[in-house]
């Protein structure tokens, strides 16, 4: 079992809201914010009279071994950074970004830092069940085979692949009776399949008709022990053997055919008389 470091894991979740229309230019914060509560019912001027968009990005990351996972969100009215927070600020808090934004009072940028320790406390917790799963998560076996190809001066190329794996590491060794023959490989680097798992090949340069003496080593930790391959002759198509039978029978059909004639011209020379003169 192949030990690993722990890794930081980075999780990005974004909101938006389009403001299809305001109200003489103005931004209404709904029902909670806390001026209304106030009984202070004038909206705050937008920048911009029409319409605009509101989008927050929260980003959480882990940190092993930190003690704590570093949250930070953004909000933006249409391309405008407008209040940020961060955990990693001496006192996190909600802050203005915007000029604009510096009117509001104590009281609304204590419920928006409420707001962003909830969604914090929230992003983490949604982490560490995505951490846990991805943990749990079953590896994805290789599927593998062995491919000849003609070379050159009566040698052939055998072909190792390895295919639709995961995780990425994997080992793909030629041998000839049990030794690697790692020196005259040819590796190409893990690539990915595009399906969220990988490939790889390893090749190796053989004498024509000994084939059979070379094996390749495949080890994942997606199978129960490693594999070994060995290049085997493709099997007779079925084809093939129609056509053997076939030509069988016609070479079976024309001896006999000779044999017979040779045996009826023989027996009519025996009972021949010749005419008197």
């Amino acid at each position: 079992m192949q030990v690993t470091e722990p890794r930081t894991l980075l999780l990005v979740l974004s909101g938006s809201l389009a403001l299809t229309e305001t109200w003489a230019g103005h931004l209404h914060h709904g029902p909670k914010d806390p001026r209304l509560e106030k009984g202070q019912t004038r909206p705050q001027p937008l920048p911009v009279i029409g319409s605009h968009s509101l989008r927050y990005l929260h980003i959480l990351v882990s940190r092993p071994g930190h003690g704590s996972d570093l949250y930070s969100s953004v909000g933006f009215l249409d391309d405008t950074q407008f209040v940020r927070f961060s955990s990693d600020a001496a006192n996190p808090r909600v802050e203005p970004r915007a000029p604009w934004m510096e009117q509001e009072g104590r009281e609304y940028w204590d419920r928006q830092t409420d707001i962003a320790k909830e969604h914090s406390k929230a992003s983490s917790s949604n982490l560490r069940v995505i951490i846990g799963n991805h943990n749990h998560s079953q590896s994805v076996p290789p599927k593998t085979h062995v491919t000849r190809h003609p070379f050159y001066d009566n040698k052939v190329t055998l072909r190792c692949w390895a295919l639709g794996f995961y995780p990425k590491e994997i080992s793909l060794t030629w041998q000839r009776d049990g030794e690697d023959q790692t020196q005259d490989m040819e590796l190409v680097e893990t690539r990915p399949s595009g399906d969220g798992t990988f490939q790889k090949w390893a090749a190796l340069v053989v004498p024509s008709g000994e084939e059979q003496s070379y094996t390749c080593q495949v080890q994942h930790e997606g199978l129960q022990e490693p594999l070994t391959l060995r290049w085997e002759p493709p099997p007779l198509s079925l084809n093939l053997i129609m056509i053997c039978i076939a030509v069988s029978v016609l070479v079976v059909t024309v001896l006999g055919t000779v044999i017979w004639r040779k045996r009826n011209s023989g027996g009519n020379r025996g009972n021949y008389v010749q005419a008197a003169s």
